[in-house]
């Protein structure tokens, strides 16, 4: 039962999985059904189980949220999105109004020619 406490207090009542969220929860209610710590299991159920339009769902963990994003920094790095931007705009800069481009990141492709410091920013982070 310290085991399951540990783990319990560790994942905050969510545990690793719904499979050993059960055992968890169920190991708890058998050593004291009243326990503030079988109370604490329970809203963490709606992580894993809840009523939609057409029916009960389920899922495996309370999201992906790490690894979407992990997946998606190492899409866009692997693009060599880095190497977007290799040269300023033609004319004088100056005359135009115009920061350097040169290393900044657009909005979207180089084509769009305008460098804009939150999307470079942006670009920086996942560098």
């Amino acid at each position: 039962m310290e085991h399951f406490h540990y783990e319990d207090e560790n994942t905050r009542y969510l545990c690793i999985g719904p499979v050993n969220k059960v055992l968890n929860m169920l190991c708890c209610w058998a050593e004291d059904p009243n326990s503030e710590k079988f109370k604490l299991h329970l809203p963490r159920i709606f992580d894993y189980l809840w009523i939609a339009e057409d029916g009960m769902k389920m899922q495996g963990y309370n999201g992906s949220q790490l690894w979407d994003t992990a997946f998606a920094v190492q899409a866009i790095i692997s693009t060599n999105i880095d190497e977007e931007v290799l040269e300023d705009c033609p004319g004088d800069l100056n005359f135009w109004y115009r920061h350097i481009s040169k290393g900044a990141w657009p909005f979207s492709t180089a084509d769009h020619g305008w460098p804009i410091s939150d999307c470079t920013a942006d670009g920086l982070k996942v560098k």
